[in-house]
């Protein structure tokens, strides 16, 4: 089977390969989809939904016979329970467009400030797409709002996320170890149990 992985970024795509190995993982641009999907979805869900159907039907009008092919999406949110699950879905754009990690992560910091419940989850909706069908998993981290930026890795809040059971932020764990507990990890865990 030929799966695609409906996304842009190689950074996610380094990431699903390891995990989802020995299956073998096209990016967008190994398959020649070359467009830019406009996630317009109020939730994961409706977000990870459209990107994948957009490649399947992509897919299609290229008359390739899709019976053994897959395709699959996510979507990533932060949700802080003391914003009321915000950023959510607009975790990439909170602080506004053009999207900015150390914005974002500023806003974070102000509207927490002061805040003692800073109880936070990651949650990664993963759609699957095939000739059957879509299919969505979840994967999900619970965790706590840091009160000020540590630690060089990761990338979008990971500098202000410290996983449960943990003392340091993503930003701070070895990128193995983050790989190994993240939402992304849990829910692309999840498809692998799906696929087989």
């Amino acid at each position: 089977m030929k799966i695609v992985f409906a996304s842009n970024n190689a950074h996610k795509l380094e990431e699903v390969r390891k995990i989802l190995a020995p299956m073998e993982v096209l990016g967008l641009r190994e398959v020649g989809f070359d467009s830019e999907i406009d996630e317009t979805g109020t939730t994961l869900e409706a977000n990870s939904m459209l990107k994948a159907q957009v490649v399947w039907q992509w897919l299609v009008e290229q008359g390739i016979d899709t019976t053994m092919w897959g395709v699959f999406a996510d979507d990533t949110g932060l949700e802080i329970a003391a914003l009321g699950g915000a950023p959510g879905v607009y975790s990439a754009r909170w602080a506004g467009e053009p999207s900015n990690d150390a914005r974002n992560r500023q806003k974070a910091l102000c509207e927490l400030t002061g805040v003692q419940d800073r109880s936070a989850r990651f949650r990664t909706v993963i759609t699957w797409m095939d000739a059957r069908g879509a299919q969505q998993v979840e994967g999900i981290v619970k965790g706590r709002m840091a009160e000020e930026e540590s630690g060089e890795g990761g990338f979008g809040y990971d500098a202000l996320f410290i996983p449960e059971g943990h003392h340091a932020t993503f930003a701070a764990l070895p990128a193995e170890e983050k790989n190994a507990i993240s939402h992304r990890a849990r829910a692309l865990h999840a498809l692998r149990a799906l696929l087989k």
